[in-house]
C-alpha cells in the first residue's frame, strides 16, 4: 500500500519534533516571509534543477538532486514533510513529486499547508534572515523514469495513445479562449489531452485538497478513465503535481508529470495543438 500523499495539521503536530522528521517550505513566487514550521528548511524548485536547461525549474540528474536535498540536511530514511505558505496551490506538490521521481516514497504535503497549520492553533517559529547551514544528510537518489514524461513521449502518444494526459490548467486556457502569461506561447492543448484543472481539486472554502470521494467524482463527470496509465501536464509542470497528487489519494499512484509542460509544448511552433473545450 502506498504512502498516503497528505498528512494534516494534527498529524504533522505529533510528529514535528521527531529527529527523523525533516520539514521543507517550498513555496513559489511568494514574498519571503519572517516566521516558519518548527526548523524547515527553503526547498526552490528553481534552484534544485538543471542548471543547464533552458526552462525554469527542469528536473536535475539524480546526483544534483542527491547533493541539494543532503545539503537540506535530508537523508533516505527521514520523513519528509513539504508545505506551502499559500496553501496547496503551488510548489508544494511538486517538491511532493520530485522526492518520489528519484526514490523517496515517505515524503508528505501538509494539506492546507501555512495557512491550515496556523488555522489550527500550531506554532511557527522566527525564521532567520540567513538560513544557517543545517548538518548535512546522506540522500541517495535514483530516477524513476515511469514517473517523467518527456515531449518525445507527448508527441508520439498522440497517435499511440499509450496513456490519457490531463492538462491541469484553466479551461480557458486549455481551450485557447485565454492568453498564455509567458510570451510566445501558442494557445490550446496537446491533442487527445483532456482538461483537468488543479483548482477544480481544492475546497475553496477550507483551502485543503478536497476529499477522496469527491476528486472521484470530479474526474468520473470528466469521463475520465482512470484504469488507463496516466500522465499530467500544465503551464511549467508545477500545478501538473497537484493533479498528480490528488490521483496518488485516490488510488492511482504512477500518474507521470510533463516536465516541459506548456512553456516548451506552447513555445515549439512545429508541435500540433487544437483549440476547443474537446481532446
Amino acid at each position: 500500500m502506498s504512502i498516503p500523499a497528505l498528512i494534516s495539521a494534527s498529524e504533522l503536530q505529533k510528529i514535528v519534533t521527531a529527529p527523523t522528521t525533516k520539514i521543507i517550505d517550498a513555496s513559489y513566487g511568494l514574498p519571503p516571509l519572517p516566521v516558519r514550521i518548527a526548523d524547515a528548511q527553503d526547498f526552490d524548485i528553481d534552484d534544485i534543477a538543471d542548471p543547464a536547461a533552458p526552462l525554469a525549474h527542469t528536473v536535475p540528474d539524480a546526483a544534483l538532486f542527491a547533493q541539494k536535498v543532503s545539503a537540506l540536511g535530508i537523508s533516505s530514511g527521514d520523513t519528509v514533510v513539504v508545505y506551502d505558505r499559500s496553501g496547496m496551490h503551488m510548489a508544494a506538490a511538486r517538491a511532493w513529486w520530485m522526492f518520489r521521481l528519484f526514490g523517496h516514497d515517505n515524503v508528505r504535503v501538509l494539506n492546507g499547508g501555512l495557512p491550515a497549520w496556523v488555522a489550527a492553533g500550531l506554532p511557527v517559529t522566527p525564521k532567520p534572515d540567513d538560513m544557517p547551514n543545517v548538518p548535512a544528510g546522506q540522500f541517495t537518489a535514483k530516477l524513476r523514469p515511469a514517473l517523467l514524461k518527456l515531449k518525445e513521449n507527448i508527441l508520439a502518444n498522440i497517435e499511440g495513445k499509450e496513456f490519457l494526459l490531463l492538462d491541469a490548467r484553466d479551461g480557458r486556457r486549455y481551450s485557447g479562449d485565454m492568453s498564455e502569461p509567458r510570451p510566445g506561447m501558442q494557445s490550446g492543448h496537446v491533442p487527445g489531452s483532456l482538461s483537468a484543472p488543479f483548482a477544480e481539486l481544492i475546497d475553496d472554502e477550507t483551502g485543503l485538497l478536497r476529499t477522496k470521494d469527491e476528486i472521484r467524482a470530479i474526474f468520473a463527470a470528466k469521463g475520465t478513465d482512470l484504469s488507463r496509465p496516466l500522465a499530467c501536464t500544465c503551464g511549467s509542470g508545477v500545478t501538473a503535481c497537484v493533479v498528480a497528487l490528488a490521483l496518488h489519494e485516490i488510488g492511482h499512484s504512477d500518474a507521470a508529470i510533463y516536465d516541459g509542460s506548456w512553456s516548451e509544448w506552447g513555445a515549439d511552433q512545429s508541435l500540433p495543438k487544437k483549440q476547443g473545450y474537446t481532446p
